[in-house]
């Protein structure tokens, strides 16, 4: 069998790149989620802050016009229970969405608790073949 005396040395550099690679990444990741948080929070306060313009202008647009206003009961009604049915489909989404990232994190969990025993396995697979191979 013929070793490679370069080939250790070739494995140091992949090792350095990656730890290079994951470095970065744990230095950037906290950025990145504070960036997106922020940006989150900005959103929903203009959506939030458009929607109580339009109300406010609409609501001076009413009362300065003779126009009559009033709202039949079965209007207010059709509108709060929209509104209530709104609330609870958003509510049952972030539910989904908080399930299927909490599922998602723990499949990784379960991975990376695993990923010895891959490797274990895959090393025991490798001596196999090799010890195969060196018989002939």
């Amino acid at each position: 069998m013929v070793k490679n005396e370069g080939s250790q040395n070739g494995f140091d550099v992949v090792a350095q790149i990656c730890k290079k690679y994951f470095a970065e990444i744990e230095n950037s990741v906290p950025h990145i989620q504070q960036v997106l948080f922020d940006f989150q929070n900005e959103s929903y306060k203009t959506w939030k802050n458009a929607v109580n313009a339009n109300i406010s202008l609409q609501k001076e647009f009413m009362s300065n016009s003779k126009l009559d206003h009033a709202f039949p009961e079965s209007f207010k009604i059709l509108i709060e229970n929209l509104s209530e049915e709104t609330v609870k489909y958003r509510s049952l989404c972030n539910k989904i969405i908080i399930s299927t990232i909490e599922s998602g994190k723990q499949n990784v969990k379960t991975w990376n608790d695993n990923a010895d025993a891959f490797v274990d396995l895959n090393r025991k697979i490798m001596h196999f073949w090799l010890t195969t191979s060196d018989q002939k």
